[in-house]
């Protein structure tokens, strides 16, 4: 059997109403190349699992379906996931989004194997709600063909991220060594992505919907819907300012080490002037006074609430 080209991974945890349309999404692919799809099924608590026994004798041979013996959790389900990957490009989807375009696979690996100097490369999403129609939001995603460390300080993604084909290989071992630094509990894994993939070389962001993606800010499983601004995250995303500062000055750039500055100590003024925030601002000061090009870290949090507001004012998107 040939080794396949791509993996698509499939995270699925209480997908009952979405699990079908995603894989038949998936399975709607054409493709010139072999590919694996593995969907892990998390012990759902509705009828995830039944819905997919049906499907599953009619989808190709390439698709595995693991049905878990316990909750694992998003976390550690993922990471199984992971660790079965064979495919030299990885697609990291979730069970209640679906792809749009049926040549989306092709065209992202045409993409990435006659540009060898690119990391991973992304397309442009629709927004939907339950019931798979446009919900009239924006994914706050790269307006450029070019995803750029500007775009990454402004919190701009490179698409979201069931949208995106990265390196298999190059991102394990980059994640690896994020992992072996972090200080933080938990985070976006998407904002680590994104920095990951632009200190490993470029990223390529196709300005066309090849991707959906449900976003259901009451009852679901967004990042959204379920994430509580406490000391807590406070903490979190602190730390994780910290953890791009400890990457960058590694294995980054000096665009890399600028930008994780910038977003540092952006955090960090941010929460040092809220109740939230367990530092003080006369202490974030005096660090930020040691610093190169301590005026631009001054100013970070003024210049990125700045650009954000102008950009909703224009209709872009700046959060979700």
């Amino acid at each position: 059997m040939q080794e396949p080209l791509v993996t698509v991974l499939v995270s699925v945890y209480n997908h009952e109403n979405y699990i079908e349309e995603c894989l038949r999404s998936i399975a709607a692919q054409r493709v010139d190349f072999p590919i694996e799809v593995l969907v892990g099924e998390d012990c759902s608590t509705d009828g995830t699992r039944s819905v997919l026994r049906r499907l599953e004798p009619e989808l190709p041979s390439y698709f595995t379906i693991l049905y878990r013996e316990k909750n694992m959790g998003s976390v550690a389900n993922g990471e199984d996931l992971y660790s079965r990957t064979s495919g030299k490009y990885l697609v990291d989807f979730e069970g209640d989004d679906f792809m749009l375009f049926d040549g989306r696979l092709q065209k992202q690996v045409d993409f990435l194997e006659s540009h060898p100097d690119y990391t991973a490369v992304s397309s442009n999403s629709l927004v939907v709600g339950a019931d798979s129609r446009p919900n009239g939001e924006k994914y706050p995603e790269c307006h450029d063909e070019e995803y750029s460390w500007k775009e990454y300080f402004y919190s701009c993604m490179p698409g979201q991220s069931g949208s995106i084909m990265c390196r298999a290989q190059d991102y394990f071992a980059a994640r690896d060594n994020f992992v072996a630094l972090k200080s933080y509990d938990s985070y976006p894994g998407d904002r680590r992505n994104a920095f990951l993939w632009l200190c490993m070389g470029r990223v390529r962001c196709f300005q066309e919907q090849w991707n959906a993606y449900r976003h259901i800010k009451k009852g679901g499983s967004s990042y959204s819907a379920t994430t509580r601004v406490n000391e807590g995250y406070v903490k979190n995303e602190v730390q994780f300012g910290r953890t791009l500062v400890e990457y960058a000055d590694r294995y980054g750039t000096e665009d890399a080490r600028r930008t994780a500055r910038l977003t540092w100590y952006r955090l960090r003024l941010k929460w040092a002037f809220s109740k939230l925030g367990s530092e003080r601002p006369g202490q974030v000061l005096r660090e930020l006074m040691g610093e190169r090009g301590r005026v631009g870290l001054l100013l970070s949090p003024l210049r990125w609430y700045g650009v954000l507001g102008v950009r909703t004012l224009l209709g872009r998107s700046a959060t979700l």
